[in-house]
């Protein structure tokens, strides 16, 4: 995959990231999975990929048309986090 992520669609859809010997890291869901990747999740993501080489890990993208039912993506995302509990998908808590 290219850092440019000019090979993901830029629709709604759901994403994993997924190691070769560690399985699953992490699922999330979005509106652009282009955009998702080129915005905010650039920065964190290739820093925290770059400790792994590009054999190592791999993006599954799976597009979702949701236009008729946006809540399908969080019910979606949701039932997979529940089945595969990714050890990077935590809820980090705020501070009060």
């Amino acid at each position: 995959m290219s850092r440019d992520f000019s090979e993901i669609p830029d629709r709604p859809g759901i994403y994993a990231v997924r190691h070769r010997y560690q399985g699953l890291l992490y699922i999330g869901k979005t509106k652009s999975l282009r955009g998702r990747f080129k915005g905010g999740h650039k920065a964190f993501l290739w820093a925290w990929l770059d400790q792994y080489t590009s054999e190592d890990v791999r993006i599954a993208v799976q597009t979702i048309p949701y236009s008729k039912n946006p809540a399908l993506l969080l019910e979606l995302e949701a039932i997979i986090l529940r089945a595969t509990e990714p050890p990077y998908n935590v809820q980090i808590p705020m501070e009060s």
